[in-house]
């Protein structure tokens, strides 16, 4: 028989049924009603088949009660009629379903193909729910027509909630690309994978990594900024603040924070290939930074400088925050040392304060010695002092 021809019908779907079937409450048989017009291709013979077979019961369910669990035998599958479950998987709620729904029915398809019939997620109710509880054997109730019929309703309902998934998944990845876009507002590069790995719930090792270190500062930026009004003040911080995080970024380093007036930025040199490429790359940085500040400096007529601080050498790097604080950043002798080139303060010197160590590495990798004045012994804070060139 084709699918699109009709049996004769003691009764229609949502009437009363025939003598010698079973009844279903009417708010039960209009749940079935709406559900079956949406996802059978012949609702009629699938409500009757439930009516004579007797094998669709009616379960009440109280607030946070059990309906199934994971790995339990597969028994049927459920239309809800009226409240709410929550589908849950290693104590995650997957998805919320609603009156007109139907759960259970992938298990219930497992099954009937002779794969395992065990469930595969723990279903909950959220407040009272009313069930219409649909019994696996009903397949083998059923004649050769309705096997056909109920057989593509349940694909139905299948493909549409993989529909449902797919959606949920572009969408998912639409919020992952934004959260994406979040972090990289707070950190870049290796900071940032450390960061996902924090955000997920694990601490990542502290890593022994070799750094180059600049400092920058904004000299008399206090003084100024202490008679103009705080949208001034903020919107010149927030212009010099993107000159630098634009420079580092282009010249492939890392800033690691803003404080205040000044910043920090860092570049690995714990490879060959980056001893040699890096610290070019750092010198372009700074030699940028320093020409549009100046120019930006002119432009508004700020009576404004520039100092930065630049070092080489070995550092922690890692997540030093706390249980319910991310904190990735640099520690070490190093970080300390090229903050102090930075507070470096002589009529001798440039704007650009280079320690010895990495005055010897940008040699090394091709930079004129012309370039850099000094060195130039000057005593920094706490009485230490440093041999320093500039630029």
């Amino acid at each position: 028989m084709e699918l699109n021809e009709r049996k004769p019908r003691n009764h229609k779907a949502g009437l009363a049924p025939a003598h010698g079937y079973a009844a279903f409450p009417k708010e039960v048989e209009d749940a079935l009603h709406l559900f079956l017009e949406q996802f059978c291709p012949d609702p009629e013979a699938i409500q009757d088949a439930l009516n004579r077979t007797c094998l669709g019961t009616v379960h009440d369910f109280l607030p946070g009660e059990s309906i199934c669990k994971r790995g339990g035998r597969v028994q049927g599958c459920w239309l809800i009629v009226s409240g709410h479950v929550e589908v849950r998987a290693d104590e995650q709620i997957i998805v919320i379903r609603g009156p007109g729904e139907l759960f259970g029915e992938q298990g219930l398809v497992h099954m009937l193909s002779g794969k395992d019939g065990t469930r595969t997620a723990d279903v909950r109710a959220i407040g009272s729910v009313k069930l219409l509880c649909i019994d696996a054997s009903l397949q083998e109730r059923l004649e050769d027509r309705e096997k056909v019929v109920w057989t593509l309703t349940l694909a139905r309902v299948i493909n549409d909630k993989l529909e449902q998934a797919t959606q949920a998944r572009s969408e998912l990845r639409g919020i992952a690309a934004q959260r994406e876009l979040l972090l990289r507002r707070f950190c870049d590069g290796d900071a940032l994978g450390l960061v996902k790995i924090a955000t997920c719930g694990e601490r990542p090792s502290i890593q022994n990594r070799r750094a180059i270190v600049l400092f920058s500062d904004i000299a008399g930026f206090s003084v100024w900024a202490a008679s103009k009004t705080t949208d001034e003040v903020g919107r010149h911080l927030g212009a010099l603040a993107g000159i630098q995080i634009n420079a580092v970024r282009d010249c492939g380093g890392q800033i690691d924070k803003l404080m205040g007036d000044g910043a920090m930025a860092y570049w690995f040199v714990d490879s060959g290939d980056r001893e040699k490429c890096e610290p070019a790359a750092v010198l372009t940085c700074v030699l940028k930074i320093a020409s549009e500040c100046k120019a930006y400096f002119e432009k508004h007529g700020l009576p404004l400088g520039l100092r930065m601080g630049l070092h080489v050498g070995d550092v922690s790097f890692g997540d030093f925050g706390a249980e319910n604080r991310i904190a990735v950043t640099l520690l070490g002798a190093a970080v300390n040392t090229a903050a102090r080139y930075e507070q470096a303060k002589s009529a001798e010197l440039g704007e650009i304060r280079i320690s010895p160590a990495l005055h010897d590495l940008m040699i090394r990798s091709g930079a004129n010695p012309d370039t850099f004045r000094g060195p130039t012994k000057v005593e920094v804070k706490h009485g230490v002092a440093l041999d320093v060139f500039s630029i």
